[in-house]
């Protein structure tokens, strides 16, 4: 969207209170409603009426300035959800349903991702993955209906061209470009990081990887294969004990809340309700890497929003055009628990413990940011053509180039993101090796044991979500969003097969 630098900027609310007031009310209401389904609560219907097309136009004609462009998506972010939920629910119901019959168990769809972390029989995530493709293929309808109802909604009701051109006047920010960037990322080093890949997986499971499915690829990047390794008495408690004591006391403040919930593995949330009042946590019990890599990355997040500056407007607070630069956050602190120093030094495992399940961090990283540069790429191309159910085709070929995996092409509409939140993990991805990079020049690896660095640090997070992830950058580094940091810390030799395996492991 076209923005005027004369125009008045987000602290100049008064012509915008009312709508504010109103929008900023639902944004809360629904985050606790989400907090709620997650902890399993009873969930009370939304008091609030809902808004119509004729409230987005009103907040449309308040002007072009960034104020206003954020209070419009976030106002048809609630319109869009609360049209696209009736269509939504038939297909989690139906998911919720949905069984896989492997060896004689009953694998429920929604538990698949936590099954192969935890499976380390390759044969048995085999047969999983003709399960799977079939309730796909059954599913797909569904799925493909919620998606055609989004992109009516956006097309018919908000006036947009096409889902980019919402994304991109929401985010302010050029996909084009932001796919250009991840084609380069992808072509730069795809034969070495493939073979890296490739040794890695054959070290740990002994299948090649032209071989496996994306189901080896849950089990390789869920390290439970590690967990021999994993220190059996550390708690929650003990990972928010070192970073108070490193300088960051508001995590032990009681606006913070963590939630432990289901089984390991279980999906992380990090669900600001008033930024930075009221944050809460959800995750699974801490018994692993996978778990503590959960609960480090949801703690990157919320300290970032716990140390937000409470007097900034509400729409650099509470609004988040892009998800981009809490992601950099998170997975710097991600990071920074899986490095050699911190897992030898902090956790106490002995120095080639550290070293393996680094490297194998490592890896993982790089597989995961070929995995979300591929889908970026896959996600661009499909909705730049407006095709859903025959971009399956071109999904499957390009994941299968970048990442080395087979993917089957009735997985596409259930790996599908919504508001190109994938071109936030890629780019949060590079962010983050840029940010550990910087604060490492400053102070060295163990940054985090520095005043100044941790002083730094806190000093980013208190602009709240003022700038977007590039503009943070610019400003407070001085940098461009640049692969080169990333590329740098990838591993070209991951360890040997015996440091891999846990005893007794097929």
């Amino acid at each position: 969207m076209p923005r005027d630098s004369k125009e008045p900027d987000p602290g100049d609310l008064s012509r915008l209170q009312p709508w504010l007031d109103r929008i900023l009310a639902m944004t809360r209401a629904v985050r606790r409603r989400d907090l709620d389904m997650q902890l399993g609560r009873r969930i009370d219907p939304d008091p609030m009426p809902p808004l119509t097309a004729s409230d987005l136009l009103t907040i449309r004609r308040l002007g072009w300035d960034q104020a206003v462009n954020r209070l419009y998506f976030q106002a048809a972010d609630h319109f869009l959800r609360i049209r696209v939920e009736p269509v939504q629910a038939m297909l989690t119901s139906w998911m919720a349903g949905a069984r896989a019959q492997v060896n004689g168990e009953d694998i429920p769809f929604n538990r698949v991702i936590t099954w192969c972390q935890d499976t380390a029989d390759h044969r048995a995530r085999d047969l999983l993955t003709r399960e799977v493709r079939t309730l796909c293929r059954f599913l797909a309808p569904l799925s493909h209906a919620t998606w055609q109802a989004l992109l009516a909604l956006v097309r018919e009701k908000l006036g947009f061209a096409n889902y980019i051109s919402f994304c991109e006047q929401k985010r302010d920010v050029r996909l084009d470009r932001a796919g250009a960037l991840a084609v380069a990322f992808l072509e730069s080093e795809r034969e070495g990081q493939l073979e890296t890949i490739d040794a890695l997986l054959r070290a740990v499971t002994g299948v090649p990887l032209q071989q496996a499915s994306r189901f080896d690829a849950i089990y390789l990047l869920g390290l439970r294969y590690l967990d021999h390794c994993f220190p059996p008495d550390l708690a929650t408690a003990t990972i928010l004990e070192f970073f108070s004591r490193a300088g960051f006391s508001r995590i032990r403040s009681p606006a913070l809340t963590i939630h432990h919930v289901g089984r390991p593995g279980h999906q992380s949330y990090c669900m600001p309700l008033a930024i930075p009042g009221e944050i809460h946590i959800v995750l699974g019990p801490l018994q692993g890497w996978l778990d503590l890599e959960a609960l480090c990355h949801e703690l990157g997040h919320a300290l970032a929003f716990l140390y937000t500056d409470s007097n900034l407007p509400p729409l650099q607070r509470e609004i988040f055009p892009s998800s981009g630069l809490s992601e950099a956050f998170a997975f710097l602190l991600q990071k920074t628990v899986m490095s050699v120093d911190f897992l030898e030094e902090v956790l106490g495992l002995a120095s080639d413990h550290a070293a393996t399940v680094a490297m194998v961090h490592q890896v993982k990283w790089m597989t995961l940011a070929r995995r979300y540069a591929a889908k970026l790429c896959i996600e661009l191309k499909n909705f730049r053509q407006q095709r859903l159910r025959n971009g399956e085709a071109f999904y499957a070929q390009t994941m299968r180039r970048e990442t080395g995996f087979r993917y089957d092409p009735e997985t596409y509409l259930f790996d599908l993101m919504p508001d190109f939140y994938t071109l936030d993990y890629f780019q949060g991805f590079l962010a983050a090796a840029i940010l550990d990079d910087h604060l490492c020049r400053k102070a060295g690896n163990r940054w985090y044991q520095h005043p100044d660095t941790v002083s730094l640090l806190k000093s980013w997070w208190r602009q709240g979500n003022r700038p977007d992830l590039e503009t943070f950058l610019a400003d407070s580094l001085g940098q461009d969003l640049t692969p080169e940091p990333f590329l740098t810390a990838c591993p070209h030799q991951p360890p040997g097969p015996a440091s891999c395996r846990r005893t007794g492991n097929p």
